[in-house]
């Protein structure tokens, strides 16, 4: 029996909870109800057991090594030698800030990087560039974690033996005598992607000098498609850059314009603009979103549907059939008729709905074609926002310089037919992401001399004859572009570790460039750019972006008659049917993208936002599949615990293995069920299964390339799966540090908050329940930061009596959960990762977790898994509770309240009993269950006296103004207070002998809230009745989660909000997760202390005796 104070419980044994983290959270199986009523894994806090021949065997080893350790033991020698001339900007102590970018397929990111003694430890937005609001990526984030990576490559090789610096020059040398003497005869190179306007510049020089030699460039995943199009329905060289700024309805076909697609951290902050509501009369967008998988796109949409990839362009050409074509209608029509032909009448009414509503916004909406959908598909799609106004105002035709570029087909037929006999690889790893049917790897043995430009010793790299190191962004100098054209800097913080060269030096030396080093070239650039003479190529360095550079839109036509030409002999694929006949979707992974981050621990840590998957791949399926497989029981979705492996047991999450099948190709891997796909998709992320890869990358998952092929690289249809009979774990969070299903989300509809401002006050056991402490409505938001009221209390809490009392809002309603913030976190605070095996048994120690809820309405009915849920994200860290129950637990005051609110934590006094965890309501604190910081992953359980210490080049990595924490100690949010005392001390130095030392609001952001384009995170003084936080924590949808427990967060929520168009088919009137309050409330049924008014929060549906007692309470 749970005692008095416990969570309420649900409403009936046999129903689940309305919002669920995972199945067995909506089945409350026996094994998911055990691991909730447990503050860590069954596993988590215990240990593995050693038997007595293992225990010697590790000790034995541990005194020899501690034997060799331990000899000539002494204090290491170190100088400390001064600076014979002060350096400019370089004060002790503080860090320096330096402009550069990181890019990725082409786009460039503009970035502002921390440095410390003259190493980058932070990676943070540029927050001068508007565009992107200061944001930035989770990838850009964990980049410079590869900078410090050991297992990159440290040197130059010929054969696998070692070449000298100066060899190396002599190979380049005679490499360009080569090419000049043929003028590129037999001469190849392969590329990837990029917008740098220095190596357009060498690109160009190059192939002038060498017309005979060969250009070609690659990406496993492509977004050409979208410019392909453009130059076909205008008749000129011609790219689609997208602007959601006044877009108020917005139709997104297959895309994740939120997620990892070109420009998506402007677009989440265009979104994010339009979706920001402060009062019940704001207005916001509307989101439709189509897709086979499930995005963080699709996680945000208003309306979702479900559709198979290859019937997208059957969607669009059915949609385009919806508006008036005008005069080119006679043309086009047949030919949309007969691919929209195989879509059901449901998917043509929700289609025909949406399409009006886009209709009514003219000039002011916007259908999105995701990037690795179809020509034929993107040309649709810009011909519907040609007809809908929307040209020139949400979509740009722009100007680009036209591709001479080879693919990696060309590539390989000429190497098949005997014509390249040199062949130079810059970047990339075609050996293990090319389409399969090309077998480069091969292809490589038969090209006499091959050249590879490469950051990491990988697969393509052990093929070739010549390895060089290439330089990190962050030691390298070049340039790129953002989405919108804006001309970027890539300058260098550090020399390059392991003398690695740049991609552009190594051209420059080709080309014959008369000064080859970076800077040198950049420069030449930028002069012809608009940036004159060293002031202003200074001024480009120091703003990171030159001014007036973007590209330049184009007033142009869409010719329709074009786009029939073009499809005219575009067929229609049919839909997939069933287990013999899937369809696959290649996914780039929200961790490793296409396998080139395989080894960054932060990302491969870092749960992907749908499926919460760590560490590995898998084959995700649908419930509909799941059920024809018998993975799931089609009687009782209950007996998922008797016949799915793909559940908790244990505190470990486990599933089938299967094995895919295509045109006599297979993969095998396990299976998770992911509520939200096309009944009939698989979708496949790409990126795993590396042979040739660091220690962090070694062994995670499959490689989805096995069976992906030039004419497949999107989707290919009639797979087949079959369940192996093997089953497998997987490192799965989305079990860990559940709340046991208490009522921790609030939304409603739009109109519903228009017509009812104050319905947040309505949802939650607070609203019917006096605070334990006193009433304090009538207290504004600055009074409350300052003091508890006492009530009927005997014990007064102390009042805050700091200038200073800090807190966060979090709005929900622009929170798209891309795992920004987590890896900022990360990076920003020392975090450590723990590998695999740890985060199985629940170990993570991630600070921010990013919870995502399914809600599928009415769940009286388990019989089967919900194919159509609505998702709600929230990220949970500590609260900084101002009545702390963590704090009145622990035995030797190692976490306490300071004057300025914030809840701390001494590290030196904790003696690692884990109370404070225990009686924590929101599950954020984190113990070091091992020395994480001190030992390798594959090292954990070695003895005391083996080695310890974190290599040189990872420290390099850490963060100086943040503790090191070690074994035994927990650890949790400190609302990154080495910002807070840095912008104390600052505001004093600056404020001298006056009193005005209250910090202006804005001076201090934190990590997750500087990464976040999206603004969703707002920090700052509460008792500030100006400050935004103060503001937001005033606003009618504000929230504290679990407020019931009187635990007085710090943090608090703004309400999702949800605009829903009621002539939709798949219209709610209320957020499926809201019916967890309806008729549960004293407000809608049964009154206060009634026993149905107090049984909707808990996760009691197994403990009904508790429910009487919960209810006899009142």
């Amino acid at each position: 029996m749970k005692p008095i104070n416990s969570t309420p419980a649900t409403k009936a044994e046999q129903t689940g909870p309305r919002y669920w983290r995972s199945l067995d959270e909506l089945s409350q199986s026996p094994d998911f109800l055990e691991q909730a009523h447990r503050e860590f894994g069954v596993e988590a806090s215990e240990m593995n057991e050693v038997d007595r021949r293992h225990f010697f065997k590790i000790m034995a080893a541990s005194f020899a090594i501690g034997g060799v350790g331990f000899t000539g033991c002494r204090r290491p020698e170190s100088n400390i030698l001064p600076h014979s001339k002060a350096p400019e900007y370089q004060v002790p102590g503080q860090p320096l800030y330096y402009a550069t970018s990181f890019s990725l397929r082409g786009e460039s990111l503009p970035l502002l990087v921390e440095t410390h003694a003259g190493r980058p430890t932070k990676i943070e937005g540029n927050s001068d560039y508007k565009a992107y609001n200061g944001g930035t990526s989770g990838k850009a984030q964990a980049s410079v974690l590869e900078l410090y990576d050991p297992d990159r490559s440290t040197r130059f090789t010929k054969e696998g033996a070692n070449l000298s610096k100066e060899a190396v020059l002599d190979v380049v040398a005679g490499l360009k005598s080569s090419i000049d003497s043929s003028k590129g005869k037999g001469v190849a190179l392969l590329t990837e992607k990029s917008s740098s306007p220095t190596r357009l510049r060498l690109k160009k020089a190059f192939l002038k000098a060498n017309p005979e030699a060969t250009w070609a460039e690659y990406e496993p995943i492509s977004t050409d498609n979208g410019k392909a199009a453009a130059s076909i329905v205008s008749g000129a060289n011609l790219e689609p850059k997208y602007d959601l700024s006044n877009a108020e309805r917005i139709l997104s076909i297959a895309g994740d314009f939120l997620g990892d697609n070109p420009g998506a951290i402007g677009f989440s902050k265009q979104f994010a603009d339009g979706r920001r509501v402060r009062s019940s009369k704001d207005k916001m967008n509307r989101l439709y979103v189509v897709e086979s998988g499930f995005s963080t796109t699709g996680a945000m949409a208003d309306h979702r549907k479900r559709l198979a990839t290859s019937q997208m362009t059957g969607l669009l050409a059915a949609a385009a059939l919806e508006i008036d074509l005008g005069v080119e209608g006679d043309a086009l029509k047949p030919i949309f008729q007969k691919l929209a032909s195989g879509l059901d009448a449901g998917t043509k009414e929700w289609i025909s709905k949406s399409i009006a509503d886009l209709a009514h916004f003219k000039g002011e909406s916007l259908v999105y074609a995701g990037p690795q959908l179809s020509k034929e598909a993107h040309g649709i799609a810009l011909l519907i926002n040609e007809k809908l106004g929307n040209l020139g105002k949400t979509v740009s035709l722009v100007e680009i310089e036209a591709d001479e570029s080879a693919s990696i087909e060309d590539l390989a037929a000429a190497i098949d037919s005997g014509s390249i006999d040199t062949l130079i690889i810059s970047g990339g790893n075609p050996v293990y992401n090319a389409p399969v049917e090309l077998d480069f790897s091969s292809k490589l043995s038969q090209v006499e001399m091959v050249v590879r430009l490469g950051y990491y010793d990988d697969e393509t790299s052990e093929k070739s004859n010549y390895h060089f190191v290439q330089a990190h962004y962050l030691e390298s100098w070049g340039d790129g572009r953002t989405y919108a054209g804006d001309v970027v800097a890539q300058q260098p913080m550090i020399m390059p570790l392991f003398e690695g060269i740049s991609e552009i030096e190594l051209l420059g030396s080709l080309v014959g460039e008369a000064n080859t080093d970076g800077h040198s070239l950049v420069y030449e650039t930028l002069q012809k750019a608009g940036a004159k003479g060293r002031i202003g190529f200074d001024k480009f360095l120091h703003d990171g972006f030159l001014g007036d550079s973007a590209y330049k839109a184009k007033r142009s036509l869409i010719s329709g008659m074009r786009l029939a030409e073009s499809m005219s002999g575009f067929a229609a694929i049919a839909a997939p049917t069933g287990l013999n006949d899937l369809e696959v979707v290649f996914a780039n992974d929200a961790s490793v993208d296409d396998g080139r981050y395989i080894n960054n621990g932060w990302l491969q840590e870092c749960p992907d936002p749908m499926s919460k998957l760590t560490w590995d791949n898998a084959i995700f399926v649908s419930p509909r599949v799941a059920n024809e497989l018998d993975i799931v029981s089609a009687d009782s979705m209950l007996q998922i615990t008797r016949k799915n492996p793909n559940v908790v047991k244990d505190g470990r999450s486990y599933s089938p293995v299967a094995t895919v099948t295509i045109d006599g190709r297979e993969i095998t891997g396990g299976v998770q069920i992911l509520p939200g796909l096309d009944n009939y998709s698989i979708i496949l992320p790409l990126g795993y299964g590396r042979t040739r890869t660091g220690r962090v990358g070694t062994n995670s998952g499959f490689s989805s390339y096995a069976i992906r092929t030039s004419k497949s690289a999107t989707f290919v249809s009639g797979a087949k799966l079959e369940l192996t009979g093997e089953v497998i774990q997987l490192a799965n969070t989305q079990e860990h540090w559940s709340m046991e299903g208490r009522a921790i989300i609030r939304e409603s509809n739009l109109d519903d908050y228009a017509s009812d401002p104050q319905w947040v006050e309505k949802m939650g056991m607070e609203s019917h329940s006096p605070p334990i402490l006193g009433d304090e409505k009538g207290m504004s938001v600055q009074q409350r930061s300052k003091e508890t009221p006492r009530g009927g209390s005997i014990y007064k809490h102390p009042d805050y009596t700091g200038i200073h009392q800090w807190g966060m809002a979090i709005d929900l309603n622009v929170c798209s959960g891309c795992n920004a913030c987590v890896v900022a976190c990360q990076s920003e605070n020392n975090i450590p990762i723990v590998g695999r095996d740890q985060v199985r048994r629940g170990r993570e120690m991630h600070w921010i977790r990013m919870d995502r809820y399914f809600s599928s309405g009415d769940v009286n009915d388990l019989s089967t898994i919900p194919e159509d849920p609505q998702v709600s994200l929230q990220p949970i860290a500590c609260m900084h509770c101002e009545t702390a129950p963590c704090e009145t637990v622990c035995p030797v005051n190692a976490t306490v309240h300071d004057e300025d609110g914030l809840n701390t934590m001494a590290y030196n006094r904790c003696i690692g009993t884990r109370y404070c965890a225990n009686n924590c309501p929101y599950k954020v604190r984190r113990f070091n269950f091992m020395d994480y910081q001190q030992r390798p992953l594959d090292r954990l359980y070695e003895g005391p006296l083996a080695p310890k210490g974190m290599p040189e080049l990872v420290q390099m990595a850490q963060n100086p103004d943040v503790s090191i924490r070690m074994r035994g100690v927990m650890e949790k949010c400190t609302y990154c207070v080495q910002r807070i005392q840095q912008g104390k001390i600052a505001q004093k130095v600056k404020a001298q002998d006056s009193n005005n030392i209250r910090i202006p609001d804005g001076t201090i952001k934190v990590a997750c809230q500087q990464v976040c384009s999206m603004d969703a995170i707002e920090f700052g003084d509460v008792s500030d009745e100006h400050s935004r936080v103060s503001e937001l924590q005033a606003n009618e949808r504000n929230y504290a989660v679990l407020g019931y427990t009187n635990a007085r967060p710090r943090t608090t929520y703004l309400a999702k909000l949800r605009n829903q168009n009621p002539e939709m088919p798949d219209y709610f009137e209320q957020p499926h997760s809201t019916t967890e309050y309806e008729g549960d409330s004293p407000h809608h049924v049964g009154g206060h202390g009634t026993h149905d008014s107090h049984d909707d929060y808990g996760d009691e549906a197994a403990h009904p005796d508790s429910h009487t007692e919960q209810g006899g309470t009142h």
